[in-house]
């Protein structure tokens, strides 16, 4: 028995003597020292991810023949991911009647995000509208469509 006791009094003993393997250690001049912390983003499933916020309406007044507006990039990807918004005028300003008023929509900015974490980022687009496009149809209320597209492409 007493062979069984000094056994697991030296099992003992030897564990509590172990020594963390990568343990820091501090410089007794200045008592201070570093970490090196580790983060593995690997881990993370997929590219991130984005919104981007349009407005709900662009408003314009009879006879404009431009009209600038912004869209809102906000972000969190990969490192050597980008968010580019694409936009396109889906169907000219029509009225009750049919009758039309061909618009161009166009991006100010490439679209591209500038960094993979963005936050609110503003990029502008502009309407344009031929000053003639306005005296040859009557005066109602026109709506018309843009399109905006949002994907992740490579930086």
């Amino acid at each position: 028995m007493k062979k069984i006791i000094a056994i697991v009094m030296a099992l003992v003993m030897m564990m509590a003597v172990t020594v963390p393997a990568f343990a820091g250690t501090l410089d007794s001049a200045t008592q201070s020292g570093d970490t090196t912390v580790l983060v593995d983003g690997t881990a993370t499933e997929g590219d991130g991810t984005y919104s981007v916020t349009i407005p709900a309406a662009i408003n314009l007044t009879w006879g404009d023949t431009a009209k600038a507006d912004d869209y809102e990039i906000t972000s969190q990807l990969a490192t050597n991911k980008r968010v580019k918004v694409t936009l396109a005028k889906s169907k000219d300003l029509t009225n009750a009647n049919n009758e039309t008023i061909a618009f161009t929509a166009t991006d100010a900015t490439d679209g591209i995000s500038d960094a993979p974490v963005v936050t609110n980022e503003v990029h502008a687009f502009n309407l344009a509208i031929e000053a003639d496009a306005w005296t040859t149809v009557s005066i109602a209320a026109y709506e018309g469509i843009i399109s905006f597209a949002a994907e992740l492409v490579d930086a």
